[in-house]
């Protein structure tokens, strides 16, 4: 007798039958503590197997998941997605979580494994009936590399803007689109001066970028004296970074605030509108409305002495950027209307420097595992009371 068992029939007498019942339960409650739970809040590597490697036992069995040390993804301009996991060796057929959408979107296609020393493919491989795990066969012991092409998880709104939800636990490494100058992480602008890359942490993110921006300059005119190379007005330019479609700007001193009109918008479930503003024009803090509503911003440095800064409205209409500004600036401002808008290509504007103002990605949410597993062994505990009262 194990000494739960016993511990048991001291404790409840002639019930002890019962009472190891109860035991029972709890054990069978707290088994998930010891297996890895699976990604995504998803099923484990369970069911028939859809491949062709034999492994059809070891897919049907609860399986370990296998340690993947990191993963990349690489995002093409036509929306295409390669992703790359490194996985650690281990013994046993063993389950690696694919990276999906958050909302379990995506389809991995192409899914192969290489050994990771001397490149030789893995016999064997495995994919779950619902996609969402590869099972790696017992004899592939050894660190491997394994790739797929995953689709259907990004969307995409015209012309050429995409967004993902994602959610993945290792460190995974993202490379976008040559034409990104510019991505939104968590709502948060990531300015790229360089290579387009960036990590993410035990990465819970909403993606959001658009290949080959449509980019446009707004030039505005200062009074106040003078300050041109003539003599006359002092020109300022506002580059406008949007796929929405972006009326003249308008300055407004009193309530220093740039206000704008924003269309397309509505019809794509929201667009974010960058403005690259000197810092002289208005400065910081930075607030936004949109409809007359509280909207998303968020700056960064863009060089030269502008400021990024980025509004995602909702709904075609009006958008009102508020910040401050000093005393001279007001005064050089007076008399300021709606600026002179100014085509330009993609590649007009220079690239500006400058880094992302973005924060670490929050925290994955805590795992469902532990929650069912608690709620078994209170509900297990719940009935052997009963049964003593």
């Amino acid at each position: 007798m194990t000494p739960g068992g016993r511990l048991c029939a001291q404790s409840c007498g002639g019930a002890a039958a019962l009472c190891a019942l109860a035991v029972a339960l709890l054990l069978a409650a707290a088994a998930p503590w010891g297996a890895a739970p699976a990604a995504h809040g998803q099923e484990g590597a369970e069911g028939a197997a859809a491949g062709s490697g034999g492994q059809g036992a070891a897919v049907r069995a609860p399986l370990p998941e296998a340690r993947v040390p990191s993963v990349s993804v690489a995002i093409h301009g036509d929306g295409r997605v390669e992703v790359e996991h490194e996985v650690a060796g281990g013994s046993g057929a063993r389950a690696v979580p694919l990276v999906r959408g958050d909302g379990g979107e995506g389809r991995p296609v192409d899914v192969e494994a290489v050994d990771a020393d001397d490149g030789e493919p893995v016999a064997g491989l495995d994919i779950s009936e619902d996609g969402s795990h590869a099972v790696v066969p017992p004899a592939a012991g050894g660190d491997l590399l394994l790739r797929y092409e995953l689709e259907g998880a990004m969307r995409h709104s015209e012309p050429s803007t995409y967004s993902w939800s994602f959610l993945y636990r290792a460190t995974t490494a993202f490379v976008l689109p040559d034409g990104v100058d510019l991505a939104f992480v968590n709502g948060q602008a990531v300015h790229f001066a360089g290579a387009r890359a960036f990590n993410c942490h035990g990465c819970q993110m909403d993606l959001e970028f658009t290949i080959d921006e449509p980019r446009s300059v707004q030039r505005f005119e200062l009074g106040g004296g003078g300050g041109g190379q003539d003599g006359g007005p002092r020109q300022v330019d506002v580059g406008v970074w949007t796929a929405a479609q972006v009326g003249p700007l308008a300055l407004d001193p009193a309530s220093m605030s740039i206000a704008y009109e924003a269309g397309g918008v509505s019809g794509a479930g929201g667009r974010w509108v960058t403005l690259l503003v000197p810092s002289e024009l208005i400065g910081p803090p930075y607030r936004a409305e949109a409809g007359g509503k509280s909207a998303p911003v968020t700056t960064f440095d863009a060089g030269d002495g502008r400021i990024g800064i980025s509004v995602r409205p909702a709904e075609d209409g009006q958008v009102r950027i508020f910040g401050s500004m000093d005393a001279a600036a007001a005064a050089a401002a007076a008399g300021t209307g709606a600026g002179e808008a100014e085509e330009a290509g993609p590649g007009a504007q220079e690239e500006a420097g400058g880094s992302g103002s973005g924060g670490p990605p929050p925290p994955a949410p805590a795992d469902p595992w532990m929650w069912g597993a608690s709620a078994a062994i209170a509900a297990a505990a719940a009935a052997a009371v009963g049964y003593l009262a």
